[in-house]
């Protein structure tokens, strides 16, 4: 009987340092540099922003609201409603507390799309009027997802991308630069710098902003543990009580 239980919590000690914590609440904020913004990039202002109620024929025709240039949106739950022409972004990441990236659910990388894997969904969306010299117009970025993707790691990159899925999905919006990632209790926060991404190029900026520094991001989550782990932390006592 004492060799069968040594087993069981062996495997029991395994399979819990196995499953990860899921991302439960939480909120991101981008803060935008608006005087790099408005020198460097085709945007002349940021003119709008919005939740996630509004169809996208709002998001272009509501009249400007004058928002901060510090946005701040709670994370979207997996299955949140996307009103028409929306692609609300739910939140799916199980990862691992010691190793956030390593278990991070990789998306493919096509440059100026990041698709799939696990992310964070949050937002929201923002309308940016475009300078009359590059045309005019507007530029929607939102309904945003935070990806990983090793092969985005590198010229100050952290693998980190946040997309935009709110006119085109899986757009590469920004690349999240001198990435911070830390634990503390059941508490994730994730800091770095917004570095203008492959697909704000595809759309007509210039080629040579591309990595221009245009804000910072934020994010703190809370932890929870999965279900399955929750399971083996009730069946370990049972391992233990038959060593007796």
């Amino acid at each position: 009987m004492k060799s069968f239980s040594l087993v069981v919590l062996f495997s029991l000690s395994c399979s819990s340092a196995a499953l990860a914590d899921q991302v439960g609440s939480g909120s991101a904020t981008l803060s935008f540099d608006m005087p790099t913004i408005t020198t460097s990039t085709p945007l002349s202002s940021l003119d709008a922003s919005f939740g996630i109620t509004e169809t996208a024929t709002e998001l272009l025709s509501l009249p400007g609201n004058s928002p901060s240039s510090s946005l701040t949106w709670a994370f979207n739950a997996l299955g949140t409603a996307s009103p028409a022409g929306r692609f609300i972004q739910g939140t799916s990441l199980d990862l691992d507390p010691t190793n956030v990236l390593g278990s991070w659910g990789g998306a493919s990388d096509f440059g100026a799309f990041v698709a799939g894997g696990e992310q964070i969904g949050f937002g929201g969306a923002t309308r940016w009027a475009i300078n009359p010299l590059f045309g005019g117009g507007g530029l929607l970025l939102g309904d945003f997802g935070l990806r990983y993707s090793a092969s985005r790691v590198g010229g100050g990159r952290s693998g980190l991308v946040l997309t935009s899925n709110v006119s085109f999905t899986d757009v590469a919006f920004a690349d999240i630069g001198s990435a911070n990632i830390s634990v503390s209790g059941s508490v994730l926060t994730i800091t770095g710098d917004l570095l203008i991404s492959d697909g704000l190029i595809a759309v007509g900026f210039p080629a040579g902003t591309l990595g221009t520094d245009i804000g910072d991001f934020s994010l703190t989550a809370n932890l929870v543990p999965a279900p399955g782990a929750l399971a083996l932390l009730a069946l370990a006592p049972l391992g233990r009580r038959r060593r007796r």
